[in-house]
């Protein structure tokens, strides 16, 4: 989603936009600007379509490359003017799960000092890895609960960006900052009320309320004193 430049998620409720074609590859398209999100961080890629005068495109699948997000296509655009449009319900699903898998990580840490040192989200399920961990049953019930006390709490999420050392400062062992390159020196902030503020580029929710019910699937230790839950959503 290149195109953000808000300071709140209403970019990531977008569906449509306008743009043109600046490079073509062999299977692959990059625009000026875009709201596709491209794989990464833990977030899997929008879908959608591409639509010209005269004809339309799939867009499968979005990867970024040293910066240059690329469209890959079913079909090569004919011209230079596109009309993007986001397949809705794949990244409203993903929206739903990264917001909440900020609530579990943030709440994780502050309770157990346990780290996110890894996450996969997907559209019917996520999970999200925690080191130092040994959870026990009652640990999942309570990280449970508090998780949809915070979606019942119907916090507002905010987008933001922030200075480096700022980030820094706030965040101690909760982000691993360090996976960030250096030369970044303001970076994208998700605020989940009181819940979570951490640096995220993925798309993300406008209020908690809209999560549903966090529903916790298993445990299962991945060794290292990690242990990885998984978990769904259930309706709002």
């Amino acid at each position: 989603m290149e195109e953000r430049k808000g300071q709140d998620p209403d970019p990531c409720y977008r569906r449509e936009f306008d743009a043109k074609v600046v490079e073509r590859g062999p299977d692959y398209v990059v625009l000026d600007q875009t709201l596709f999100y491209a794989e990464g961080g833990g977030q899997p890629d929008d879908h959608g379509i591409l639509r010209w005068t005269g004809g339309e495109a799939n867009v499968p699948r979005v990867t970024k490359e040293k910066g240059v997000v690329k469209h890959h296509v079913d079909r090569m655009p004919e011209g230079d003017d596109v009309h993007g449009v986001i397949d809705w319900e794949r990244r409203y699903k993903h929206m739903r799960m990264h917001t909440s898998q900020h609530i579990m990580s943030g709440l994780v840490f502050r309770i157990y000092a346990a780290r996110t040192v890894g996450n996969q989200i997907h559209a019917d399920f996520s999970r999200v890895d925690f080191q130092p961990a040994n959870f026990t049953a009652e640990d999942l019930r309570r990280i449970e609960g508090e998780c949809n006390r915070v979606v019942d709490a119907a916090m507002d999420v905010r987008i933001f960006e922030e200075d480096r050392v700022a980030v820094q400062n706030r965040v101690e062992d909760r982000a691993l900052l360090d996976l960030i390159p250096q030369s970044i020196r303001r970076l994208r902030i998700i605020e989940v009320g009181s819940a979570d503020y951490c640096p995220c580029g993925g798309t993300h929710l406008k209020n908690t309320k809209e999560i549903g019910r966090v529903n916790i699937l298993e445990k299962r230790s991945k060794g290292k004193e990690t242990d990885r839950i998984s978990y769904e959503l259930l309706p709002p």
